[in-house]
């Protein structure tokens, strides 16, 4: 019997990225409009461009993650509003890693840090066949926003 799983975060629409500017083998850039918008998401908006490109890399087969975040200083403002900008440009890559460098630019904003992203496959409780639906659908309908 299968169970049908819903997460929720608390955090409505959850992910950070309105639509796919561009895209290759080693790189994607995205766009998010951001309306008095928390400073520390500008890092999940970075932390989802690198996500997304990491998982397309894979042809969307296995669960990327997080693993984590090094020489990215803190946004210096409390709320910030405009269109953000996310560009991921994939430095290394193992079968189970990915080294990359985001920026995020939004006015006056701009950060900058590397992020380490891991990879596995899909476990027990999240249908690998429904998960990987998701994520192509996903980057098709942003790349078509």
């Amino acid at each position: 019997m299968q169970q049908n799983k819903t997460i929720h975060f608390g955090v409505e629409r959850f992910i950070l990225l309105d639509r796919i500017i561009s895209h290759s083998a080693k790189e994607l850039t995205t766009e998010k409009n951001f309306i008095e918008a928390p400073a520390y998401l500008a890092l999940e908006a970075m932390a989802q461009a690198g996500g997304m490109h990491f998982r397309k890399c894979m042809d969307f087969s296995r669960h990327a993650f997080l693993l984590s975040i090094q020489q990215a200083p803190l946004p210096s403002v409390a709320t910030f509003s405009g269109c953000g900008t996310a560009t991921a440009i994939q430095t290394a890559r193992t079968d189970s890693t990915a080294a990359y460098t985001i920026s995020f630019n939004c006015g006056e904003m701009k950060l900058e840090g590397s992020f380490l992203f891991g990879t596995t496959e899909f476990g027990k409780q999240f249908s690998k066949d429904s998960l990987t639906t998701h994520y192509k659908e996903l980057f098709l309908w942003l790349q078509n926003a």
